[in-house]
């Protein structure tokens, strides 16, 4: 067996592995957003869904959530490529990974009290723990599942 490099194609399992993190970073991604529009809205009021929309690309509130959709967004082009590179996989799944284990001071701030006061977040926290072990040859990964991810 060779080892992979830049211009490795992904193994089915990888791809296999990539689409189960892209989608419980998703549904991770929703239960977040519905959070904080909760959040929102006992402070400012409700909100009409399109008026959301807006607030939710760009209102500071929301910018927390920044990073995990850029990286979902990652994601998907990545899974567009013909055929989807292995390096750039398991790139992305160390930055998941990361991400999850909170580099990012405001994301890691804000995910940490929506574990603590939305039952469903923790939930969806144990998916991406089990998608990111889930992802074929990225010792990152796996290393910081472990940890606090």
């Amino acid at each position: 067996m060779t080892e992979p490099t830049e211009t490795t194609p992904a193994s089915a399992a990888q791809i296999a592995a990539m689409k189960a993190l892209r989608t419980a970073l998703l549904a991770q991604h929703k239960v977040l957003i519905d959070y904080d529009r909760q959040q929102y809205e006992a402070v400012f009021g409700p909100v009409p869904t399109g008026r959301f929309v807006q607030l939710f690309t760009e209102d500071p509130w929301f910018r927390w959530l920044d990073p995990l959709s850029r990286l979902i967004v990652a994601l998907d082009e990545w899974q567009e490529q013909e055929p989807p590179q292995h390096d750039a996989g398991i790139a992305l799944a160390d930055e998941a990974a990361k991400l999850f284990r909170h580099t990012d001071k405001e994301f890691g701030e804000r995910y940490l009290l929506a574990l603590q006061k939305a039952p469903e977040a923790g939930f969806g926290q144990g998916k991406v723990v089990a998608a990111l072990r889930a992802v074929p040859q990225s010792p990152a990964a796996k290393d910081d599942a472990k940890g606090d991810a």
